[in-house]
């Protein structure tokens, strides 16, 4: 079978095809030991966005932070937040989307002192959502994130 020739416009050359460029992936890891024993990752970064997994109040050796306190939880999960941007090169100005997730309506507003006061004046847009249970019966929050690093 013999191909039709293309009718192109005298002097004119059809424009050249772009090179599709795949971002770069990258699992984030803080280098907290007690994750590594569980299926999951802290952040993957895909360009320069990162997306940062739901943070619960566990310090970096795995305890517990603010049993039956949401302001205390909150906080330490707004501090792995930075911390696993940290291990990404970005910082919490970068954060342009959080969710949070809390198991007591009641106590929704020292959650939202405590993210007032951690982010300042650089406020996210944000979700908040009421939830039945986390993870675990000890847990009252978690906090995701999105940040494009700048």
């Amino acid at each position: 079978m013999k191909k039709k020739a293309v009718k192109r416009p005298s002097g004119k050359r059809p424009a050249p095809r772009r090179a599709k460029t795949a971002a770069i992936r990258k699992t984030i890891d803080p280098g907290w030991s007690w994750d590594d024993r569980i299926p999951l990752i802290q952040g993957r970064q895909v360009g320069d966005t990162i997306y940062v997994s739901g943070q619960v109040a566990l310090d970096a050796s795995g305890s517990l932070v603010g049993a039956g306190d949401v302001a205390a939880q909150t906080r330490q999960c707004l501090d792995n937040v930075r911390a696993v941007l940290a291990a990404a090169g970005a910082r919490i100005e970068d954060v342009v989307k959080i969710t949070s997730y809390i198991t007591d309506a009641a106590k929704f507003g020292d959650l939202l002192r405590e993210r007032a006061a951690f982010f300042g004046a650089s406020l996210p847009a944000s979700t908040a959502v009421v939830v039945a249970a986390l993870a675990r019966p000890e847990f009252m929050v978690e906090v995701e994130a999105i940040a494009v690093r700048s």
